[in-house]
């Protein structure tokens, strides 16, 4: 087994501010729309490989406030490997994504501040204000922008 539970608190973490970020009443824009349905889409990948496990170690946990990571944690000897190798997947993915947004920050600090400054802050504003603007960003920032799935 992989048996790097503590990733499950990254994922948790990470996962509930972009869940913030692209929830329903903030879905305004076509980015945190996009968002939203790669994170449910993630969510029902970590149910279908991790319910068992919930079922069988934390069955009666009352979910919320990370209650549910808390006792994943104290089973992480137990977990199966579908489970542990999910929440390894997972966790990955998140890193890999978090780096893409920090570079795109550093990349379209200027561009930001020219095109996005004035629009709205969170459900995904600026980045949808940077799609919309493509054309006008300097060359290092629309690289960077291509990188994400929800630019395209």
């Amino acid at each position: 087994m992989i048996k790097r539970l503590p990733s499950i608190l990254i994922v948790t973490i990470i996962g509930s501010a972009l869940l913030a970020f692209a929830s329903p009443t903030n879905a305004q824009t076509d980015v945190s729309k996009k968002v939203a349905a790669r994170l449910a889409a993630a969510a029902d990948k970590l149910k279908a490989a991790c319910g068992d496990d919930l079922n069988k170690f934390c069955s009666s946990v009352t979910p919320g406030e990370g209650r549910l990571i808390f006792c994943m944690m104290a089973h992480e000897d137990k977990i199966s490997e579908k489970c542990d190798h999910a929440l390894y997947d997972a966790s990955r993915k998140m890193e890999h994504t978090l780096n893409l947004v920090a570079e795109a920050a550093d990349a379209c600090w200027h561009d930001i501040e020219a095109h996005c400054a004035n629009g709205p802050v969170g459900g995904g504003h600026i980045a949808q204000c940077l799609i919309d603007n493509k054309k006008k960003l300097r060359a290092a920032c629309r690289t960077e922008i291509e990188k994400f799935p929800a630019a395209k």
